[in-house]
């Protein structure tokens, strides 16, 4: 059967080490042969790249895929704890295809609204008649020299 424990029962990866090259970008920094093998996080098996599908249908991977995980391809580099006389640099970069959480969005920050919440929503308002603007004993204007006003001294 399968045995997990508490160390790595939140991690699934199949992990390649890539060795440097010795050149620097644009050119390859680091390399593996065809033939290098992934290891699995859970198991410590070796698989090639052709077997990556026959590692994502293993009972531990469906367990996380029944969980909602999803997979996605991360690198890094990192320093080589033990390094070889052949190896041309002091760096080497680790490929993984990594089982990842499914993203849930967070209620709230610090008991603070969403900014779907604090914006007030709009709401249709049924049409209604213009009212006139002048008041109802209002009388034209006869004649413009009785719109000046006189100036007060």
């Amino acid at each position: 059967m399968y045995q997990q424990n508490k160390s790595n029962s939140d991690f699934c990866a199949l992990t390649l080490y890539l060795n440097p090259t010795g050149n620097q970008a644009p050119k390859y920094e680091y390399k593996a042969n065809a033939e290098s093998l992934f290891t699995c996080s859970l198991t410590k098996k070796k698989y090639k790249l052709s077997q990556i599908n026959e590692w994502f249908m293993t009972e531990g991977v469906q367990n996380f895929v029944k969980r909602g995980h999803t997979a996605k391809w991360f690198a890094k580099t990192q320093q080589i704890e033990t390094p070889k006389s052949y190896d041309k640099g002091d760096f080497q970069m680790v490929l993984s295809f990594i089982m990842i959480k499914p993203y849930k969005p967070s209620a709230n920050v610090d008991g603070m609204k969403t900014v779907g919440q604090s914006i007030p929503q709009y709401t249709p308002q049924p049409m209604t008649q213009a009212q006139p603007s002048a008041p109802d004993h209002a009388v034209p204007v006869q004649n413009m020299n009785d719109m000046d006003d006189e100036i007060p001294f």
